[in-house]
């Protein structure tokens, strides 16, 4: 396994209990970057009719939107999920977790940078932070990742196209969502949501 120096930047979507002991004991800094869970929905599902060639679902979006209800998609409940990570912060209110709204992020990406800053301890000026909140906008994430797959990683993807990266807007669902199905989703959030501090933005 290669050895990939200091500082390190990891991605994952696991819990906090999933993770190393020795990142939790060496207190690691972390960033939870969280999104309205209808975005979720949709953006999930077009990850999974896209690499059809690994998840092999044809189904529809009315078929898709209630197994994300029901928390039989890829790393279990999205309440499941987010609860145990609240409860991670409350119950260990010393290690440094940094919590960042994707919604936050495109209303004001800099001021996000910023913030990002302030809990990495790392002083940067005022132009680094917007060239950075340029750099990481939805539309560069796009244009960088162009050309990147191989032939390998290209068969993964329906007709050969990849499309890691689809629209990456707040609201989206809208397109998407039913009358009835928003009442639905609506009604199975506010339960499950119910003593969640947590407080997420279907809109900007």
């Amino acid at each position: 396994m290669a050895v990939i120096p200091a500082p390190r930047v990891i991605n994952t979507h696991m819990k906090f209990s999933q993770l190393p002991r020795d990142m939790i004991e060496k207190r690691c800094k972390i960033v939870l970057i969280l999104r309205n869970p209808k975005d979720v929905a949709v953006s999930f599902y077009h990850h999974h009719i896209g690499l059809v060639n690994l998840y092999q679902y044809e189904g529809k979006w009315e078929n898709y939107l209630s197994l994300f209800n029901n928390g039989k998609v890829d790393w279990g409940s999205f309440y499941d999920y987010v609860h145990s990570w609240e409860k991670t912060i409350h119950d260990n209110p010393t290690h440094p977790i940094h919590v960042v709204y994707y919604e936050d992020m495109k209303a004001d990406s800099a001021a996000e940078v910023r913030r990002l800053t302030q809990f990495m301890g790392v002083a940067l000026s005022d132009d680094l932070i917007e060239a950075i909140a340029e750099k990481c906008s939805f539309q560069n994430m796009v244009k960088d990742k162009l050309g990147l797959e191989d032939e390998k990683w290209r068969k993964v993807w329906r007709n050969e196209k990849p499309r890691m990266y689809r629209k990456g807007e707040v609201g989206d669902w809208k397109n998407w969502f039913t009358v009835a199905q928003n009442e639905e989703f609506d009604r199975i959030y506010a339960e499950r949501m119910a003593n969640s501090k947590l407080k997420f933005r279907f809109t900007l």
